[in-house]
């Protein structure tokens, strides 16, 4: 791996330093966590991404090494792109890593890619990430497109809670199918008067709901490649809801 610059912090990270971990000894253990889980990776750059899984940590050769994934073309595109964002999730807990770039590799006979092992990651708690309940009475919606080549086919799911980092959404039509893994494509939630938050969302957990008169599933979601705009526009939202709540008590 001596062709690797090391991965500096080019991935913006959506946490302060108070949620870095720099230990070599922890980073390799949390990675093969990853990898001993089977948990589902998100590797993107910009507008592009694609759903993985950790292949190998060889923390001898430097390196992480990473199915190629479904979308070959768009696995040879990221191998292409500087830098790279790499999301999962481990005991519900978000883990970040920057990578300043990818190499295409062959792992027991199959295509794969490697990163260099990371100086840094960021572990992330959901309860870092202030979440509110949307009220009733005040309903949100998300639009999602099912199939990204079929625009003008959109669902309307209400949103159960909300914060900077995802959404819950609710009253999901069994034809949607959500299944943890997926990405839903430029979701868009319209925040009255203040905007709309439009992102890919992927998804976390599924749940089924049986507090409707026909069951259906509900699904928890994470942002992707949201802007710092995007985030202060969801948090003037959340503070919006919490002063009228505390209004009315």
């Amino acid at each position: 791996m001596d062709a690797f610059a090391p991965a500096q912090a080019a991935a913006k990270s959506e946490a302060d330093d108070r949620y870095q971990v720099r230990s070599r000894l922890e980073i390799v253990a949390t990675l093969r966590a990853v990898l001993s889980r089977r948990a589902l990776v998100t590797v993107h750059s910009g507008r592009e991404f694609i759903v993985t899984a950790v292949l190998a940590v060889n923390p001898d050769f430097e390196e992480v090494i990473f199915d190629y994934g479904v979308d070959r073309a768009m696995t040879e595109r990221l191998l292409q792109a500087s830098p790279l964002e790499i999301v999962t999730q481990l005991d519900n807990i978000r883990i970040e890593l920057a990578a300043a770039r990818a190499e295409a590799v062959s792992f027991e006979g199959a295509p794969a890619f490697r990163i260099r092992l990371p100086e840094a990651m960021t572990r992330l708690q959901r309860r870092e990430y202030y979440r509110i309940r949307i009220p009733l009475g005040r309903p949100l919606r998300c639009q999602v497109t099912p199939d990204p080549e079929r625009t003008e086919q959109t669902v309307m799911l209400r949103v159960a809670d909300l914060s900077c980092g995802g959404a819950a959404l609710v009253d999901v039509p069994p034809s949607l199918a959500p299944v943890a893994g997926m990405v839903y494509r430029q979701c868009r939630i319209a925040l009255p008067d203040l905007g709309t938050v439009t992102a890919d969302l992927f998804v976390v957990h599924v749940h089924p709901d049986t507090t409707r008169a026909v069951p259906t599933v509900r699904f928890s979601g994470q942002f992707l490649g949201i802007n710092d705009a995007t985030r202060a526009l969801i948090q003037r939202y959340i503070n919006r809801i919490e002063r009228e709540k505390r209004a009315r008590q």
